[in-house]
């Protein structure tokens, strides 16, 4: 289930619950598609994240803002418009995928209009839009939409803001028995045929995703249309109770492939992975699916270049192939050079051509030479050796450029192997880096990995207990996690004696113990990231930050530590 309208309901529903009558403390845009709004309420601090990106668009809260190292006109201006205003309403808009957050600036801003700001989640469509809550009109949009790109609507400072365009579907709450059945198409030629069931769910009702449809499909006792519209009921009463059960679908090699609000497992095969909250399925879901998607594209782009220059080579190999094969002739110049020389005697100045008994052949056999008649005999055999000289070194520059093929042809095709089996995005990029250095790779490819260090450092997972764990990718960032993105109260954890990431559990309530369970998730952690992940056991040692301390001098990610405790766990465990 994508981010379809039951997921933005959930969403509206969580808002509702946590952001509803805060203040907005500032807007961070991060790129042209996605920003977030830094709101305060209750006593607590939330971030509200909008992305209109055309395959990940959606909004909901999440735990840090991106990073951002450029001042972006749309920030820039909703800001002026609604920092310190009040969230009064957050709505969603007849089911579809639109969000509408209704806010009161505040008295000392001039223009004192309510503004609403608006977002529209639909594919490469999204938009954020904010608008002035009394006149309609629109302020200023992420994208700006003029009558080019479309006759029906524009989006553009000024205009009347139009909702998108319907297709007058029926309202999901409140289509009765009857209708529903009408819908569905209750003739014997589509009674028992569930893509057209689906089909129609998903054209006649406003809302409805395919992902929604095949659960309402997938729910009912049979295809009868009585059990699909009690199937239907079924789920309408948990989204007009908000009943949400928020949980992504992982396969059996651990990919993030669902995401849904409902508690309802479509038999394929997928594990259930539940969340207290609809927006850290979404943080969850998106940041795998975001990372999968970054780790697919540059695999294939690191397989493209390579397989790219193995072809050249192969072609460079089959033209110095070709080349030696020539070059093998050297040996019958020179005997062409001695036999003339041999029999000097025997041949007149004019002659194109000689047929002479060849020395070197013990049956006698004559041997066809061609000469220049413009030559003397004696040059012509000049002629012979220093082709034969100009050959042969030719034969040994070739065999040394074969040599060389042959072996970057080998190398790039443990590359390949090493690209294949790759793990994670991050050997991707050291297997990038290690080619650029090797100028087979240009300059610019590299910096994709330090601006996703840069924007994103450590990998970073929760722990069921809600605790946020860092975990170093590098001997930079295992410095980084201890010297400056720690406090003393902490909790750190290194495999013993054994090379690894060092990982840190978040407390930042300075709590005096952290709970087993996450302790025991975060040694897991520690465990799969060290040089010990394919051992049945790992001893993890854990101890406070401010227990750790990296010596003067000392090489990147060495630290020594005291007051440590050590844990034993299986780094398969699944914690």
């Amino acid at each position: 289930m994508s981010f379809d309208s039951l997921i933005l309901r959930a969403v509206i529903s969580e808002l509702n619950k946590t952001i509803l009558g805060g203040l907005i403390l500032s807007v961070r845009q991060s790129s042209s598609d996605e920003f977030s709004l830094k709101i305060s309420n209750n006593n607590e601090t939330f971030n509200l994240l909008f992305s209109i990106h055309p395959v990940y668009a959606r909004t909901h809260l999440i735990e840090t803002p991106p990073e951002t190292n450029k001042r972006w006109h749309f920030a820039d201006f909703i800001q002026t418009h609604i920092r310190k205003g009040k969230i009064s309403l957050i709505e969603q808009i007849d089911f579809d995928r639109i969000i509408r957050i209704h806010i009161i600036p505040p008295e000392d801003i001039i223009d004192h209009a309510s503004k609403i700001l608006i977002g529209e989640f639909m594919g490469k469509h999204s938009n954020v839009i904010l608008i002035d809550g009394n006149t309609n009109k629109i302020l200023e949009s992420m994208k700006h939409i003029d009558e080019n790109m479309s006759r029906y609507r524009q989006i553009l400072p000024g205009e009347l803001y139009q909702s998108p365009p319907s297709n007058q579907a029926y309202d999901l709450f409140k289509i009765d028995e009857e209708t529903f059945i009408k819908i569905i198409g209750n003739d014997k030629a589509h009674i028992n045929d569930k893509a057209h069931i689906t089909k129609n769910l998903i054209k006649y009702i406003q809302g409805m995703s395919p992902s929604l449809a095949n659960v309402i499909v997938a729910m009912s006792d049979d295809d009868s249309p009585e059990s699909l519209f009690k199937s239907f009921d079924y789920i309408r009463s948990l989204i007009s109770d908000s009943k949400y059960y928020p949980n992504v679908g992982i396969d059996k090699n651990g990919n993030i492939e669902s995401i849904s609000a409902i508690d309802y497992a479509l038999n394929d095969g997928l594990e259930q992975k539940n969340f207290d909250s609809i927006s850290k399925a979404l943080e969850y879901y998106y940041q795998h699916l975001i990372a999968r998607e970054r780790y697919i594209a540059e695999k294939n782009s690191l397989i493209q270049v390579i397989k790219k220059k193995i072809t050249d080579l192969e072609e460079k190999q089959d033209l110095i192939d070709e080349q030696m094969k020539t070059a093998e002739d050297a040996e019958t110049l020179k005997i062409k050079g001695d036999v003339l020389i041999a029999n000097l005697s025997n041949i007149k100045r004019g002659q194109k051509e000689v047929s002479l008994s060849n020395i070197y052949d013990p049956t006698g056999s004559n041997i066809t030479i061609e000469l220049d008649e413009k030559l003397s005999p004696s040059d012509n055999a000049q002629r012979y050796f220093e082709n034969y000289k100009k050959a042969k070194k030719s034969r040994d520059i070739l065999a040394k450029l074969s040599e060389k093929n042959k072996s970057e042809l080998g190398y790039l095709g443990d590359i390949i192997q090493k690209i294949e089996s790759a793990e994670d995005i991050d050997r991707l990029y050291d297997i990038r880096s290690e080619l650029t250095k090797r100028k087979l790779l240009k300059e610019k490819f590299v910096g994709t990995k330090k601006a996703k260090e840069e924007s994103l450092p450590f990998r970073r997972f929760r722990s069921s207990e809600n605790f946020l764990i860092y975990v170093g990718r590098n001997d930079k960032e295992n410095d980084l996690l201890v010297k400056q993105e720690s406090s003393p109260n902490d909790m750190w954890l290194h495999a013993k004696q054994i090379e690894g990431s060092h990982v840190v559990i978040k407390n930042p309530e300075k709590r005096p113990d952290i709970p087993r369970k996450t302790l025991l998730e975060a040694a897991v952690l520690a465990a799969n990231f060290s040089k010990a992940k394919h051992s049945s056991v790992v001893p993890i040692d854990y101890t406070w930050i401010k227990y750790v301390r990296k010596p003067k001098g000392a090489k990147p990610g060495f630290v020594v530590y005291t007051n440590e405790k050590t844990l034993f766990v299986s780094p398969s465990s699944n914690n």
